[in-house]
């Protein structure tokens, strides 16, 4: 597989009308952590952001139509916004080209930039995929390559979490169209090239998926999160007085 890091820059300065009337009143993007978009072409993501708590939730509120839904949670100096919105043609665009070739995205993706209007991307996937997505990409929006190359699983979080095997099965599940819309693949299809039942090849991406997930929403892999516990059960308690 490759990989591809390119910077998008939307034409009218920003890719939701809402977000850029955060950015009026003086929110800041910082990255997004996760974006899935459901069957109604609404979207739901996750995305870190910087600002006032209460101006953030007045901003929502004054969106209209355009928010179907928010949660915002704190994490320190920044904020995580749950956003279940209705996206721009832009953005309904760029998520469609990115479906329609299979690529993989590398979260989080970073806002960069001046007021971090841009957005930089990674994206997995085979050679000609990620050809296909930059030149449909830059027929609608600024694109800068920064980088491409081989792509190396153990040099990626979260990917490096997976297992050899599991590498494997991802890496042959691409390149074969799994997560291609429409789905050009089965289980059985995968099953046939790496030598293995169907039913392994599902448990194995179940296991990829639910793995990649948690990583995402917490920010920690499986072995820092273990770590951590190991740490906090370790903490030496106060003697007593």
């Amino acid at each position: 597989m490759r990989y591809v890091t390119y910077v998008i820059k939307p034409p009218r300065g920003y890719f939701d009308q809402g977000a850029e009337r955060l950015r009026e009143l003086g929110v800041t993007f910082e990255s997004i952590q996760n974006i899935d978009q459901l069957s109604d072409g609404t979207i739901i993501s996750h995305k870190v952001v910087r600002g006032d708590k209460s101006t953030v939730r007045n901003a929502l509120e004054q969106s209209g139509s355009n928010v179907v839904d928010y949660q915002l949670t704190d994490a320190g100096e920044t904020m995580i916004l749950q956003l279940h919105y209705r996206p721009s043609d832009l953005t309904h665009e760029l998520l469609a080209i990115h479906r329609r070739h299979a690529g993989v995205l590398d979260y989080p993706l970073e806002y960069t930039g001046p007021e971090n209007r841009s957005l930089r991307v990674t994206e997995i996937g085979r050679e000609e995929s990620l050809r296909h997505i930059i030149e449909e990409t830059e027929a609608i929006a600024d694109v800068e390559i920064e980088a491409l190359g081989n792509y190396d699983p153990s040099d990626n979080r979260p990917f490096a979490d997976l297992t050899d095997r599991q590498r494997e099965v991802l890496r042959v599940a691409v390149e074969e169209g799994y997560y291609e819309e429409p789905r050009q693949v089965t289980y059985e299809d995968i099953a046939a090239r790496l030598d293995c039942s169907a039913g392994t090849v599902g448990q194995h991406l179940r296991r990829i998926e639910a793995r990649l997930m948690s990583t995402l929403i917490t920010g920690e892999s499986e072995e820092q999160s273990a770590e951590a516990e190991r740490t906090r059960g370790a903490a030496p308690t106060s003697p007593p007085r």
